[in-house]
């Protein structure tokens, strides 16, 4: 050896089984700081993604443009792209369409939310690009490559759009055509502005051009790319981003100082030898400091690579668990996020390694030697632990006090767990709290068509049984799920039902009385469900029973419990539920009925007929998106039980949402359901695939994002606590060697340890709960800047935590219990440290 440098490798070498439980939790604490970093981009990214499908990719449109003001635009360095377009008079294809001519050039079209499903944009100005609801209407030969007439001129249509419910409900169709020479007067112009530049500035800079009531933002992209008004919410968001990554660094420090403390502690004496042969304070710190150097070289790619593991793990899931239903989402691997990963990874490694090295630089050569600086004077205190040996036996009240004998190891065991359980429950909370803000993936999101009045004709129109039961009788068709006219009611529930949150909303509680009762008034709408919607709404059952006998003997309802009502006040919408209302509980009804006599006063509650309703069951979410108001009380109940609280008037079937075995047979689906109700001409087929697809693919990646990144921090978290009962328990041989010569049994020692394990992790798991609540508060308070919700103790979590804590505890000692069993007593006793 011709360098003291070179026993760094060489220690490193000869302990490689502390070397890679090192490696590895620097290892994870790298793959948690770039897995967050990935996952909030991957989320930005989804977000930012479905807004442009359903608002387009452009930053703002300018309604009064000129020849000069568009000159100024296109040529500011700051625009990436920008395109012109117009929209001529609606034009009536015939009594069934009326469609909007839309004229674009290319870049236009690039940035318009319309999506082909078939062929292309337009290239010249003869071709076109209509929905594929639309075909139908404008020509019977109307497919892909074949020439149409509009208006007298014959188009070729080389591209079928993506379906829109909404142009489809009101029977307004869009037709593009390409047009590179747009008169600039007669235009607007969408603009996008460069990712290279400051979005907030260059919005500012761009609006001054135009006129203030000419020029229209594109909010919804444009909040989510940070570039909102102060109330937009992004300040929120960044504040909870904040408190996440300041958490995690914080764990990171901490585990890695872990790791090198332990690693310096075990060799006090050899760093006392090196320091009696001559060795200087400044030579053994950089000792420790090269061991942190090749450490970092191999755990921090280790790192990245785990957490580009997870985001491709992130990605085969969403494909698997979406299949067709979902457009594919592409994850942008950031190379910035992976490089401030590493860096902060780098910086923790030495951060950690620093008070270790200077420890170790100043150990004296003579102590280290002799073993004395592990040695430390205890004060007697003679707890006999007579409950816990009572319970436990002789292992228990040495184990009991075997964990706090070391109280530097007892600090840094405990320490490990509570990172690892405040990382849960904070990762936890935040993944509820987002869910709870979030939309939900219901039914409606797998109905593939829908049978609906045609807009001409929506004044009457009911689906007819005849209609009903031809496309129940269709091979292709799956479930038919009835929908029917919603009631509106006002309701009176128990005065103490109230919600704090929901008391300082506008225009939600009222007050009234019944029979002498002060009561609460609340306005309300009731649903109708049949059988097969019952039936799946049991997959969102919160509490109770949905049995629809009993609905309908009882004069049951069934209570959706979460609504989002916007808060005039604070601008901000509020999510959850509205009051507190439990399984059991009655809710009295009078419907919404106005005084006769052509006035808009509403008849006073306790004026009309009242009628009494039992809480039979309560649903966490929506099973279908409802048709009644979110500022009121959401309530489902039967056919049956409608009718009766409507006065015994019928309630007929509106419309028919439909939804197929395999959504491959779309076109054969839909021709077939057009066939099954052409007796009846007030209908048509509405088709929400195109629809689903893009909110759905939004939605269920956020959900697989935010379960993936509580799974990583879980697995995480796990492992940290695995690496720390394991190594404390290994560089305790020499000490159980000892007691098992004095004759303690095997059972015994395996005994103490285990408890030892599962005491450790109640310890860490309590401190870990409480620490874990104040952080989840802080992010409520934090998300509370752009959503209100009620803020609730995790329980759910910190229960999680305690139960894991306890199994990982026991599991983490039984591997080095193991290895203590097959080592030779002899060795272990005569062991130096």
């Amino acid at each position: 050896m011709t360098s003291y440098k070179q026993l760094t490798g060489k220690y490193l070498k000869k302990n490689k089984k502390r070397t890679v439980l090192t490696i590895i939790g620097i290892m994870l604490s790298v793959a948690l700081i770039s897995t967050i970093g990935l996952f909030f981009k991957g989320m930005q990214d989804a977000e930012i993604q479905d807004a442009k499908n359903n608002y387009g990719s452009y930053h703002l449109v300018f309604k009064n443009t000129n020849a000069n003001l568009v000159s100024k635009i296109v040529n500011n360095p700051k625009v990436s792209r920008s395109g012109s377009f117009t929209i001529k008079e609606r034009v009536k294809i015939n009594d069934k369409l009326v469609a909007d001519i839309i004229t674009a050039t290319d870049k236009a079209l690039e940035l318009f939310p319309y999506k082909t499903k078939l062929g292309r944009f337009p290239e010249k100005q003869n071709e076109i690009a209509v929905e594929q609801w639309e075909l139908k209407y404008i020509s019977k030969d109307a497919k892909l490559g074949n020439k149409i007439k509009l208006n007298n001129k014959e188009y070729n249509l080389v591209g079928v759009l993506q379906d829109n419910i909404d142009s489809q409900m009101k029977g307004t169709g869009i037709i593009l055509l390409k047009n590179n020479n747009i008169v600039m007067q007669k235009s607007m112009l969408l603009v996008e502005i460069s990712s290279k530049t400051k979005l907030k500035t260059a919005l500012n800079e761009l609006k001054q051009l135009g006129d203030k009531n000419s020029v229209i933002g594109n909010e919804a992209l444009i909040q989510l790319q940070g570039a909102g008004d102060a109330g937009s919410g992004m300040e929120g968001l960044l504040g909870a981003l904040s408190i996440i990554i300041g958490i995690v660094v914080i764990s990171t420090i901490a585990v890695i100082y872990n790791s090198f403390q332990i690693s310096v502690v075990e060799r006090i004496k050899q760093f006392g030898l090196l320091r009696a042969i001559g060795t200087t304070p400044r030579q053994i710190r950089k000792i420790v400091l090269r061991e942190a150097t090749i450490l970092a070289v191999i755990a921090i790619p280790l790192g990245l690579i785990c957490s580009l593991i997870a985001i491709n793990g992130i990605i085969l899931a969403f494909k698997l668990i979406g299949a067709d239903s979902v457009i594919p989402i592409k994850i942008s691997i950031s190379p910035m996020v992976l490089s401030i990963s590493a860096a902060v990874g780098l910086f923790a490694i030495y951060l950690s390694a620093l008070v270790p090295a200077y420890f170790a630089g100043r150990i004296s050569p003579l102590n280290a030697i002799s073993g004395r600086t592990s040695i430390t004077k205890e004060k007697i205190k003679r707890r006999k632990n007579r409950v816990v040996q009572k319970i436990f036996g002789f292992e228990g009240a040495l184990a009991t006090k075997n964990i706090k004998r070391n109280k530097k190891r007892y600090r840094i065991t405990v320490f490990s767990i509570v990172i690892s359980v405040v990382l849960f429950v904070t990762f936890k909370s935040f993944m509820d709290m987002s869910l709870n803000i979030s939309t939900d993936l219901n039914e409606s999101k797998d109905v593939h068509f829908s049978v609906v009045a045609n807009g001409k004709d929506s004044g009457k129109t009911i689906i007819d049984n005849k209609s009903e039961n031809n496309i129940k009788a269709m091979k292709l068709v799956d479930k038919v799920y009835k929908v029917y006219d919603t009631l509106s009611f006002d309701m009176a529930i128990n005065k103490n039902s109230k919600i704090n949150e929901v008391e300082k909303l506008k225009n939600i509680y009222g007050k009234t009385s019944l029979s002498g009762v002060e009561k609460t008034l609340i306005a309300g709408s009731i649903v109708i469900y049949d059988k097969e919607s019952l039936e799946v709404s049991k997959k969102y059952l919160r509490s109770g029973k949905i049995d629809i006998d009993k609905l309908n003997s009882e004069n049951g309802v069934i209570l959706i419990d979460k609504n989002r009502v916007y808060d005039e006040n604070t601008k901000k919408d509020y999510f959850g539920p509205l009051a507190n209302i439990k399984v059991g509980d009655e809710i009295d009804l009078q419907k919404d009925d106005y005084v006769k006599g052509g006035t808009d006063t509403k008849t006073k509650f306790g004026k009309g007929k009242i009628n009494k309703v039992k809480v039979m069951a309560i649903l966490s979410s929506e099973p279908f998106d409802y048709r009644g108001s979110s500022n009121g009380l959401k309530v489902v109940t039967t056919k049956e039980i409608g009718e009766k609280l409507n006065g015994n008037k019928n309630i007929d079937t509106v419309n028919l949402n439909i939804v197929l075995k395999n959504i491959k047979d779309e076109n054969a689906g839909k021709l077939g359901i057009e066939n099954a109700i052409n007796s009846n001409t007030s209908l048509r087929v509405i088709n929400n695939i195109d629809n689903n697809r893009k909110s759905k693919s939004t939605i269920l990646m956020i959900k697989i994002l935010l379960y993936g990144f509580v799974l990583v921090v879980s697995l995480i978290g796990s492992v940290n606590i695995v690496n720390t009962l394991t190594t404390n328990i290994i560089l305790r041989k020499r000490e159980f060697a000892t007691l098992k010569s004095i004759g303690l049994t095997q059972k015994g020692l395996k005994k103490m340890i285990v408890l030892e394990g599962l005491l450790y992790g109640m310890v860490g798991a309590i401190y870990g709960s409480i620490i874990g609540a104040g952080i989840s508060f802080l992010l409520f308070k934090s998300m509370g800047n752009f959503r209100e919700f009620g803020w609730m103790v995790p329980w759910q979590a910190i229960g999680i935590a305690i139960v894991a804590s306890l199994i990982i505890g026991y599991i983490s000692v039984l591997s080095p219990l193991a290895r203590i069993k097959q080592s030779n007593l002899i060795e272990s006793v005569r062991e130096d440290f």
